[in-house]
């Protein structure tokens, strides 16, 4: 009888719960990082190549590995909202692996020659690059905790890393629409820097924010 009791209050206070839906997790992602980009550029302006209608190869390169980092490992991130056994989605690790074609190319390529843009040795624009993707990661990975918040990810330590990387490569991708730089040993570098960073962060800090 205590038992059934018990069982008859514990009903009573439950209330319905909307469902997840993944497709909305995710727009509201992409949404976020088209304002934050829209804002980067209102902001510092975007790449003269672009304003005169011809972009650099390197920027279709930089931001389609950008773009496909972040968009996969943000689908990974809004599943991982819903617990669930078996199978995840790993479609961001092939995403990674395409992404890291950058660094690796400029690690040979500085093994055979100097780099052919000595900017990358001027801390000035290396910082503007991390300060710049880190603070608009954040927006977006703000908006992702939020997300997982609602849900019950179980994996905490992989979301985190997840949350990260995601956030920081979106963020690269929407400060790229500014920078002016197309040489590969600026992107391998600080633009790794800037993923890496974000992805550390992420694993330091979202586990907490999203514990049950």
């Amino acid at each position: 009888m205590m038992s059934d009791l018990m069982i008859d209050r514990l009903v009573e206070d439950l209330t319905p719960v909307k469902p997840l839906k993944k497709r909305d997790g995710l727009v509201l992602t992409l949404l976020i990082a088209a304002v934050i980009a829209a804002a980067v550029v209102m902001i510092g302006g975007v790449r003269g190549d672009i304003m005169m209608g011809m972009p650099h190869p390197m920027f279709f390169l930089r931001g389609g590995a950008l773009l496909l980092l972040g968009v996969t490992s943000s689908y990974a991130v809004i599943a991982m909202s819903q617990p669930a056994v078996g199978n995840s989605f790993k479609g961001w690790i092939w995403a990674l692996f395409a992404a890291l074609l950058f660094p690796v190319t400029a690690v040979v390529m500085a093994m055979i020659a100097a780099p052919d843009n000595m900017a990358i040795f001027v801390p000035r624009y290396g910082i503007e690059c991390l300060g710049i993707s880190m603070l608009a990661g954040s927006g977006i990975a703000s908006a992702q905790v939020a997300w997982l918040r609602r849900g019950a990810p179980v994996a905490l330590n992989r979301a985190g890393w997840l949350v990260g990387m995601s956030s920081g490569a979106l963020g690269a991708a929407a400060y790229s629409l500014h920078c002016p730089f197309n040489s590969i040993f600026y992107v391998g570098l600080w633009y790794s820097l800037a993923v890496a960073i974000c992805a550390i962060a992420g694993r330091l800090v979202v586990p907490h924010l999203i514990r049950w």
